[in-house]
């Protein structure tokens, strides 16, 4: 009998261990809150099917002010509301939605909140964020207290976090320290129990003794799921609606002439459909693994078609500002001498009008000379005094700038060239949203091991348009023609 080398079996078995451990990663990504990113703690079902923790779930509406029944977001009354001073580091990590959805996170509920007044008769429904799909979902009056926990998911959770040993074994919670593993938990007492303290706190005879033992958890789950309105076990399925009701909900006119089934047969209906199509899934993997050497090729293709259609484009526009650029040199030039022009005129303007008043100081010496009261010595201050003063009382009416500050005669007129920018595009396609719209047509490489996909042509990189006539694209040599400035009406006035 051959026995297979050590080596080969080290190798077998490292990789089953990294199979197991990718298997395990993609698991993950599949169990963890799109708020907090960490591992569903007592997930909330929202109308869009989506998911995110009952906590997260309380942090997004405590963001918005919302305080429902006893001061608390969601529906536990004996809760404390989530404030900045309690709020739990983790909870501070979040990423929350953005503040433009958030500004429309409450429309009103329950309680009171910024915009409502307290005891309202008609409160309106509670619009939430959902963070998965981005959209506003209808919670209804009660808010979260409205929505189904996913026991289902929690119990995934709960297995995967046991088969990879995520936060190490459960200890006893009745144990003398040091405590011992539990064995055993009981979702009547919300603890978990060794074998000895379980039977010390279940006595034969008593009411306990009834509680049914379950596995060690640090989440205790109701034993099925209740309805969040009335509180009774869920017993159909409403199809219209696609939510699980209970015997109460069925009479209501909420419900009245919907399709509503046994929930017997919607779960044999959901899980026939999902066995069958994960079935299909798994039969075809090697058609799976066909088309993801397909996708993984085009990718690569589309990062190099991409990157040289870049490329090309980068250039043309290159020369287009190139040409620009030289145009806007001459422009500024222009200006440039015609102000320049102009500041040397309003320069000897503004000398001329210093020289006549003097320095700031000409207004207060008359102010002081008409103080005084000998009428000879007025006479010889003020005569040359009243001369400068006339000379500026003068100026000052009969004032008029020696050029003009505006230069509205040099502005330009781009809006035939900006047209022709505007309508500048591709030689196929409308526009990005058309070149993006069309079925991506690159050349595969057979996978190894699986069959030959088809080839299709490789398709030519993208080019502007810049030997088509001028009602399709902008041409770069009457760019110079184009753009002209008149400066023969740029005149100093």
């Amino acid at each position: 009998i051959s026995h297979p080398a050590p080596q080969q079996t080290f190798t077998s078995i490292m990789d089953a261990l990294v199979r197991i451990s990718t298997s395990m990663k993609n698991m993950e990504k599949e169990l963890l809150c799109p708020v907090c990113q960490e591992m569903y703690k007592q997930p909330l079902v929202l109308p869009c099917t989506h998911h995110l923790c009952q906590a997260c779930a309380r942090e997004v509406l405590g963001q918005q002010g919302y305080i429902g029944h006893g001061g608390d977001p969601i529906s536990e009354p004996t809760s404390p509301a989530s404030t900045p001073s309690t709020r739990s580091p983790r909870l501070s990590r979040r990423t929350l939605p953005k503040p433009d959805r958030l500004d429309r996170l409450l429309k009103s509920g329950f309680g009171t909140y910024p915009g409502r007044k307290r005891g309202a008769l008609h409160p309106q429904v509670i619009m939430f964020p959902c963070p998965t799909c981005q959209g506003d979902v209808e919670l209804g009056e009660r808010g979260l207290a409205g929505l189904f926990r996913n026991l289902t998911l929690e119990r995934v959770v709960e297995r995967y976090r046991q088969s990879v040993s995520v936060g190490g074994a459960i200890l006893c919670q009745l144990c003398k320290p040091p405590p011992l593993e539990a064995t055993k938990g009981c979702t009547e007492c919300r603890a978990t129990f060794c074998n000895e303290c379980f039977k010390l706190f279940h006595p034969w005879g008593t009411q306990k003794a009834q509680h049914e033992p379950t596995l060690p958890t640090l989440s205790f789950r109701p034993k099925g799921l209740m309805c969040p309105d009335h509180k009774e076990e869920v017993t159909h399925y409403c199809k219209t609606c696609q939510r699980l009701v209970c015997q109460l909900c069925r009479v209501r006119r909420t419900h009245s002439g919907h399709k509503i089934t046994p929930v017997l047969s919607a779960y044999q209906a959901l899980k026939d459909k999902l066995t069958k199509s994960l079935t299909y899934i798994l039969g075809n993997q090697d058609t799976v693994q066909t088309q993801i050497c397909e996708l993984e090729e085009t990718v690569r293709h589309t990062e190099v078609s991409g990157q040289q259609a870049k490329e090309e484009v980068s250039q043309l526009v290159r020369g287009l500002g190139a040409v620009l650029e030289e145009k806007r040199a001459s422009l500024l030039q222009a200006i440039e001498e015609c102000q320049q022009e102009r500041l040397t005129r309003l320069s000897a303007q503004l000398q001329e009008h210093r020289s006549l008043l003097d320095g700031s100081g000409l207004v207060g010496y008359a102010q002081e000379v008409l103080k005084e009261t000998d009428q000879p010595c007025f006479v010889q201050a003020a005569k040359q005094l009243h001369n400068r003063i006339a000379r500026a009382t003068e100026a000052l009416q009969t004032f008029r700038p020696a050029a003009s500050s505006s230069f509205r005669h040099c502005q330009l007129d781009v809006g035939r060239e900006m047209k022709l920018l505007t309508e500048l595009s591709f030689l196929r396609g409308c526009g990005h949203r058309g070149l993006c719209s069309g079925a991506p047509q690159a050349s595969q490489r057979p996978c190894p091991g699986g069959p030959a996909p088809r080839r299709a042509p490789k398709p030519a990189p993208p080019v502007l348009q810049a030997a088509q006539p001028p009602t399709q694209c902008f041409l770069l040599s009457a760019l110079p023609d184009l753009l002209v400035l008149p400066l023969g009406q740029c005149g100093l006035f």
